[in-house]
């Protein structure tokens, strides 16, 4: 079964990713994204899962990125 318990904890791992890499910036976001994917490139050769598994990083980046953004604009405009 593709949506086992090892394949859905393996994919919070590439959420966590990008949750800490989102603390750090943009720059370590992108990083984090990039190298996210070469790792799924490499290293999974079943289709489907690395499919799930690309659709779980560039979704996970693109959420995280936008409270990132969210969370810079809100930042700046309260300090006057």
């Amino acid at each position: 079964m593709i949506l086992s318990t090892a394949v859905l904890l393996y994919q919070l791992f590439f959420v966590a990713v990008m949750y800490i890499a989102s603390r750090f910036g943009r720059v370590p976001m992108a990083i984090a994204l990039v190298g996210s994917l070469l790792w799924t490139a490499t290293h999974i050769f079943l289709p489907p899962l690395a499919v799930l598994q690309a659709t779980v990083i560039v979704g996970s980046y693109f959420i995280f990125r936008r409270r990132h953004q969210a969370a810079e604009g809100a930042g700046s405009g309260s300090a006057r």
